[in-house]
């Protein structure tokens, strides 16, 4: 019997875009960590903001990908 492993692409872990696979594939080489445990980390610290700070952000992220950018 054989077992097999799959493992999952960086672009199929965090979405499609090809800029935001280079933003966490930079983070994780420069931090030694795997994509996983980058994109947890990501989640990790928007836990710890604040609802205002939290809001901002998102509708940062929400206007880079109304202008295409993501």
């Amino acid at each position: 019997m054989f077992t097999y492993y799959s493992v999952a692409r960086a672009s199929t872990a965090i979405g499609v875009s090809p800029i935001i696979k280079e933003i966490v594939q930079k983070q994780a080489h420069s931090t030694r960590l795997t994509l996983k445990e980058v994109i947890l980390m990501g989640m990790l610290a928007i836990d710890k903001l604040d609802d205002q700070s939290r809001q901002e952000l998102a509708d940062q992220v929400h206007q880079m990908q109304v202008n295409g950018e993501i």
